[in-house]
């Protein structure tokens, strides 16, 4: 079973989809669809599909009936009906529903072998067990499972880029009086400038000052690179994060309960503690990395400590994983309950309610709660 989407709403993830929630291959397509790098390492086998959009989904009520599943989020699969103008719109598939492997080979039967199909199949399963479309998760992930795709599919969207790059020029300021050697407006110039080039186009000739700073070779450089984007990409992003994750743990915390049994509040009780506190530990362990980031950085710009920069750069996508989903994991809950209670609203639930909705913020958060097991 498909779903058509509106033209409007395909639009809208073309230009204005955060990376974190839409992997958005059309759009890489457009861009990379005639480097080398793009066709010797693509993303899925199916030519179609290598052009289609994968998204983390919040779902309505009618669509976890649908899915048979408790679960408020799945990974969605949706296919431009013309690959030239997205105002036709599309259709899309779960990859979560039950007849996903028969979907995909009614859909793609006409570009490839049913192996080929199968192989994309699975590494659409992989993603689906990802909390979030996130590139630096998202690329780290699949090397687990001997899938590498070329770089080009883990730039980070147009729109994010516009609200980060601000963001970056005052991260790398410093940096940019010690490689160019300007300060003042001429460096806030330079480092306008840059910022769009480190998020977009690393390789840029303007970079090599960059390159030969941190002392990387051409070949260390690209991994380089990315580790740095990695890191000032999660930076912005728990910047964002940060001013709304306490009042939602303090909402989560003071949930009232609609319907519900004495003995169900008690146990509901117990579980947002858990919750509230593991959320806690989340950010506790992301600024840990966040904190070993600018230790290293800080190290190169006033100590002159290029290889403690480098080094650090290297060793960073291991770090990648955790730090990635610990991050996907905070937005989530972050993201879902501030648009369910939306700022004014009484936080109120059905029990029912509550007990799916926490079942689904644990399973983000990797607490193993057997309470919520049936």
């Amino acid at each position: 079973m498909s779903q058509t989407l509106k033209a409007k709403s395909l639009a809208y993830l073309r230009e204005s989809a955060s990376t974190a929630r839409v992997l958005n291959l059309h759009r890489v397509a457009e861009k990379h669809g005639g480097s080398d790098a793009y066709s010797d390492a693509p993303f899925f086998r199916s030519k179609r599909l290598n052009t289609a959009f994968v998204v983390k989904h919040t779902l309505s009520p009618h669509e976890m009936d649908f899915l048979g599943s408790s679960r408020i989020s799945a990974t969605k699969v949706i296919f431009p009906l013309a690959q030239d103008d997205l105002r036709l719109g599309g259709y899309s598939i779960f990859v979560e529903q039950n007849d996903f492997e028969s979907g995909m080979i009614e859909a793609l039967g006409r570009d490839g072998n049913r192996a080929r199909i199968l192989a994309d199949v699975e590494v659409l399963r992989e993603i689906a067990r990802l909390p979030s479309l996130d590139p630096y998760l998202l690329r780290e992930r699949l090397a687990q499972i001997g899938h590498k795709p070329a770089a080009c599919y883990f730039d980070i969207s147009d729109a994010d880029v516009q609200k980060i790059q601000a963001y970056v020029v005052g991260e790398i300021s410093k940096l940019v009086e010690l490689a160019y050697g300007v300060g003042g407006p001429e460096a806030k110039a330079i480092s306008d400038k840059l910022a769009r080039l480190i998020m977009q186009d690393e390789r840029s000739k303007t970079l090599e000052p960059l390159r030969e700073t941190l002392r990387l070779q051409p070949d260390e450089y690209v991994e380089g690179m990315f580790g740095w984007k990695g890191f000032l990409y999660y930076k912005w992003n728990i910047s964002r994060l940060r001013p709304s994750f306490e009042p939602i743990a303090k909402a989560i915390l003071s949930t009232r309960y609609v319907r519900s049994h004495p003995d169900d509040e008690a146990v509901l009780a117990g579980i947002r503690k858990t919750i509230a506190r593991t959320l806690y530990m989340r950010i506790g362990e992301v600024d840990k990395a966040l904190a070993a980031y600018d230790n290293a950085y800080m190290r190169l710009v006033d100590g002159n400590d290029p290889s403690a920069f480098r080094n650090f750069l290297l060793r960073a996508p291991h770090m990648f994983l955790s730090t990635g989903e610990h991050l996907a994991a905070i937005n989530h809950v972050c993201t879902y309950w501030a648009e369910r209670f939306p700022r004014g609203t009484l936080n109120r639930l059905e029990a029912d309610d509550a007990f799916d909705i926490y079942k689904d913020f644990n399973a983000s958060l990797g607490i193993d709660d057997r309470r919520l097991a049936a």
